[in-house]
């Protein structure tokens, strides 16, 4: 008589605790999915050892000797695409409710569309907009189907390496109402208005210097944007109910000219870079305020808006 041999199946893992019970920890897929990564009952849980990717990135150094010269000279350093590694628990009450969490949480990961990494400390929240590699390898051990669970390791990256912080914006700025010339009772002509904003400023409280991306609502012409003394000489005017986007950072250095909208994350707009022509682009210093340019003939408004950028999550 051949022998038996009598199994449990494996148990569930013990409850895992948060170790970032200070910290909110909020993945925002590419799909527009949101997971919160603190959260056991939402069925997807970053583990509490392991995780990479929150403190600094990798920095190579650039340096040169002299025999002459004890040491070395620092000549600039650069920043590294950041490796992010996450230890993640996939819950589910049964194997339908797994699966569909195991699948719609992996499909909120894409090899070239971004999702962001949100970390909150106090009232402060840092985005890192990440990438799947797709690079690491796995061994189910049991069959998470049948136990409901499962851990992974998942690698991801962010091509532009520093967490982002919330958005600083000055303006808008918008001209005052046209005054009649002749007054009452006179034909309608109206003194152009021409602003022109000298005391305009920025601050960047980031670690490292930052590109602004100004915005520019019609009608408006004779336009002139500028940063610590590097002025943009706009060509042509922007038409009543149209908006023009200028991103000056050099990683997506753009002008978009489109229909004005209410909710900026539905402008629309056409490629005018061309149009704009070559001009005088500068960045905001870390730790720095910086006198802005701004002047503009019309009834319409610009703002001007940075991104602070830091080494650390928190």
């Amino acid at each position: 008589m051949a022998p038996y041999i009598l199994s449990v199946p494996a148990p569930l893992p013990a409850p895992v605790e948060s170790a970032w019970q200070s910290l909110s920890l909020v993945w925002v897929g590419w799909d527009g999915s949101e997971w919160d990564l603190n959260s056991r009952e939402q069925g997807a849980m970053l583990f509490r050892r392991g995780v990479e990717g929150l403190h600094n990135p990798s920095i190579t150094r650039h340096t040169s000797t002299s025999r002459g010269v004890p040491g070395n000279r620092l000549r600039g350093w650069r920043a590294e695409a950041r490796a992010v590694f996450w230890p993640i628990y996939l819950w589910g009450d049964d194997s339908e409710e797994w699966r569909t969490r195991h699948n719609a949480f992996f499909r909120s990961i894409h090899p070239d569309r971004e999702g962001k990494w949100l970390v909150t400390a106090g009232t402060e929240t840092r985005t890192l907009r990440l990438t799947g590699t797709f690079d690491e390898p796995h061994q189910y051990d049991i069959d998470p189907q049948l136990h409901g669970w499962a851990q992974y390791g998942v690698t991801l990256e962010a091509a532009q390496p520093f967490w982002e912080g919330s958005p600083v914006v000055c303006g808008p700025w918008q001209a005052a109402n046209p005054v009649d010339f002749f007054g009452d009772g006179g034909p309608p002509f109206h003194i152009s208005s021409q602003s022109s904003f000298d005391a305009a400023a920025v601050t960047n409280p980031g670690d490292i210097e930052t590109w602004g991306k100004w915005t520019a609502v019609g009608p408006l012409t004779d336009v002139e944007l500028g940063v610590d003394g590097a002025v943009i000489d706009l060509p042509f005017a922007i038409p009543d109910g149209k908006t023009l986007i200028i991103d000056t950072s050099p990683r997506n250095q753009t002008a978009t000219l489109g229909d004005t909208v209410a909710d900026p994350a539905d402008f629309v707009g056409e490629d005018v870079t061309e149009e704009l022509g070559l001009q005088n682009y500068a960045s905001v210093p870390d730790g720095a305020g910086v006198p802005l340019h701004i002047a503009a003939t019309g009834a319409g408004s610009i703002q001007f808006e940075i991104t602070p950028l830091y080494f650390r999550a928190f």
